[in-house]
């Protein structure tokens, strides 16, 4: 994955992530037996540090093999 890949992909995982949060918030998406909108923010977390992290895992396997 080339650098440019991976940066686009990462701003693009953070604004899908941040629109999830801001629209589950504003739209109380998933507002379960009075839990309010931790779902929405802990499920947005989890997505972006998954995510992220994959990203950067194939990124970094691609960096060090360019060696």
């Amino acid at each position: 994955m080339r650098d440019k890949i991976f940066e686009g992909s990462l701003i693009a995982l953070s604004v899908c992530v941040l629109l999830w949060i801001v629209l589950g918030i504003i739209f109380r998406v998933m507002d379960f037996r009075g839990l309010g909108i931790a779902p929405v923010i802990i499920i947005g977390l989890v997505v972006e540090i998954v995510g992220g992290g994959a990203l950067l895992y194939f990124w970094g396997k691609d960096y060090m093999s360019r060696g």
